[in-house]
């Protein structure tokens, strides 16, 4: 009869009825915990809810990752215990899990243990510079080696300072897929001999120009161009082509080669004959001139930092110049000639507003305005080849030290244009994912109504709610 009384008493039953619910709830949890802990279903269950989608990677990487039909591995030289970088393993997982199998990896190698690896596998003549801690992305015979450096985007302050602004993870493996299984990558040959730009100078646009696929070359004119080279580079020559400069360049540019031309004010009175030669074949002329910009709009600060207008064309097509815009400092005009030729295509690629003016350098006279800042050319050579070039007008806008002040943008038009001197048309170059973090900007109606809300209504919820659950057990 006690034992009846027991099982028929209202506590009993509330208590049966929670703890069997308690064991259920915890039965669930460890089968879900269970489940996730399956290596493969935690990694395609997952919720990357940063604000930049740090930890995952877009679209256009997915795409290229499914189509592979190549298998590409990925090793990491450090031992899986100390290797810390999270970024990178999640980021690596995501392109196993939509690689198809393709994306084999990571493989870690304790190079402690296995002191050999590199020179064994990779780098017999121990001359491609691998280091502990490096990532090696290979298909084949094939290989391409990432640093920790590749996977951010550093900026410098006032006083030369550098600090990271961004990352670039998905940028550096994307690109290194690519590369690896591209049946051809194409080079540029950066041109020197004219009073160019150092290559410390360009040490961003170099690093953009590599994640995206380009082996970057030296050359001078004084020898034929070397028969690999696909885009010649000038970065800001000061100084005219000697004759057979001019012979090597047109040599070149004849038999299908493509030119990058940037020239900033010259602070000489030098004529650059040699160089409109070849700019007149294409119906552009490179001006003597310094323009500035009165469109409030287009400048920044001061007449000669212009913001210019960027025209429509193949280069601008995959480029929002509303998000992507730059800055030209002290930039010269292109002219546009009038000669019609069948074989020709001209199209302008910068341009300044009808406020601006151009200032002729010899003469001191005062030209108005729009003014195009830079031109694309592409000329017909017999039925299926062609030559292009890009002429702008100014150089400064890629260096180190303006890209470090006004941002990156121009290394992304210059993708862009090498992309589609070489018909690269599904190339889109992936910006870094920045680091900034939006200011939490509250009005002190908010900042009262949150301090209220955490400090008081909260916590007297919570012991309401205790209160509550305690008297009603009490009187069961």
């Amino acid at each position: 009869m006690k034992k009846t009384g027991l099982f028929k008493k209202k506590s009993f039953r509330y208590g049966t009825y929670s703890f069997v619910i308690t064991a259920v709830v915890i039965a669930i949890i460890v089968l879900i915990n269970t489940i996730l802990g399956l290596s493969d279903i935690s990694k395609r269950l997952r919720f990357d809810i940063t604000q930049d989608k740090m930890f995952s990677i877009g679209q256009q990487s997915i795409d290229l990752v499914k189509g592979l039909d190549k298998e590409v591995e990925i090793y990491i030289l450090s031992s899986e215990s100390s290797y810390s970088n999270l970024l990178v393993t999640e980021v690596v997982d995501q392109y196993v899990v939509h690689g198809n199998g393709r994306i084999i990896g990571p493989h870690y190698v304790d190079l402690d243990k296995d002191p050999t690896f590199i020179s064994k596998n990779f780098d017999p003549d121990q001359v491609k510079g691998i280091n502990s801690g490096d990532i090696i992305v290979r298909c084949g015979n094939n290989t391409r080696v990432l640093s920790n450096q590749d996977f951010m985007e550093i900026s410098y302050d006032y006083y030369g300072g550098a600090y990271v602004t961004g990352l670039k993870v998905e940028q550096a493996f994307t690109s290194a897929i690519k590369s690896v299984t591209a049946e051809k990558i194409n080079t540029i040959y950066f041109v020197s001999g004219h009073g160019e730009y150092k290559s410390d100078d360009l040490s961003q646009l170099r690093s953009a120009l590599s994640l995206n696929n380009y082996a970057l070359k030296e050359t001078t004119l004084t020898v034929p161009v070397p028969e690999d080279a696909d885009v010649l580079f000038f970065p800001s020559p000061t100084s005219d082509l000697l004759g057979s400069e001019l012979e090597n360049l047109l040599a070149f540019l004849e038999r299908g080669g493509d030119a990058v031309f940037l020239f900033d004010v010259q602070s000489t009175i030098q004529d650059l004959t040699n160089f409109n030669e070849v700019f007149s074949r294409y119906n552009l002329q490179l001006n003597y001139d310094l323009v500035n910009e009165f469109s409030q709009a287009n400048y920044l600060k001061e007449n000669w930092m212009i913001r210019p207008m960027v025209y429509m064309s193949d280069v601008t097509r995959n480029l929002n110049p509303d998000q992507l815009f730059i800055y030209l400092p002290m930039s010269r005009s292109i002219s546009v000639m009038s000669t019609n030729k069948d074989n020709l295509e001209v199209s302008p690629l910068f341009g300044s507003t009808d406020d601006s003016t151009a200032i002729d350098l010899n003469t001191g006279v005062q030209s108005m305005g729009p003014f195009f800042l830079g031109a694309l050319s592409q000329m017909e050579i017999g039925t299926s080849n062609h030559s292009r070039i890009a002429l702008i007008g100014n150089c400064t806008f890629i260096t180190d030290t303006y890209m470090s002040e006004l941002g990156d943008n121009g290394s992304r038009y210059i993708v862009s244009t090498l992309n589609w001197m070489q018909e690269r048309v599904d190339d889109v170059m992936i910006p870094a994912k920045s680091l900034d973090q939006p200011p939490l900007n509250m009005t002190e109606q908010s900042r009262v109504f949150v301090f209220i809300l955490l400090i008081a209504v909260i916590p007297l919820v919570i012991i309401g709610t205790g209160l509550f659950v305690w008297i009603r057990r009490k009187s069961l």
